[in-house]
């Protein structure tokens, strides 16, 4: 008796799988939205319904990857800009610098020259004041 029940329970289980497995060629099943209508009178496999999810990832997959690309190329510019404006700026930073040095070196030189001058004329006054 419970080997029937097994057996029984085995050829149901076939049966639903056979049933729930569509038989027909992949050209035979029928291709369309599946959120545009109702179900009634039909039902999808699993097949039907992982090929429809998968179709759906690759769609949204190349979507993201478009908005990527473009959002990549629009950063890409964006990043030329900035270097381009950070070089801008270096070499501007560079002329200043060569500027204020020059000036401060003609400042140093002018102060050298009056400190020389001072100091020679201090030479001056003390060799007239040991001639004294």
């Amino acid at each position: 008796m419970k080997k029937l029940a097994l057996v029984a329970l085995f050829a149901g289980a076939l049966t639903f799988a056979a049933c729930n497995n569509s038989s027909e060629s992949i050209d035979d099943a029928h291709e369309h939205n599946h959120a545009d209508h109702d179900h009634d009178g039909h039902d999808h496999t699993i097949g039907e319904q992982v090929d429809a999810a998968m179709d759906t990832v690759q769609k949204k997959s190349d979507e993201i990857k478009a908005k990527a690309e473009e959002l990549g190329d629009e950063s890409k510019s964006k990043f030329e800009e900035a270097k381009e404006g950070v070089k801008a700026g270096v070499q501007s930073a560079k002329e200043e610098v060569v500027d204020a040095s020059k000036a401060v070196a003609k400042d140093v030189k002018n102060a050298a020259k009056k400190v020389g001058d001072e100091v020679g004329d201090a030479a001056k006054k003390v060799k007239e004041d040991l001639k004294k």
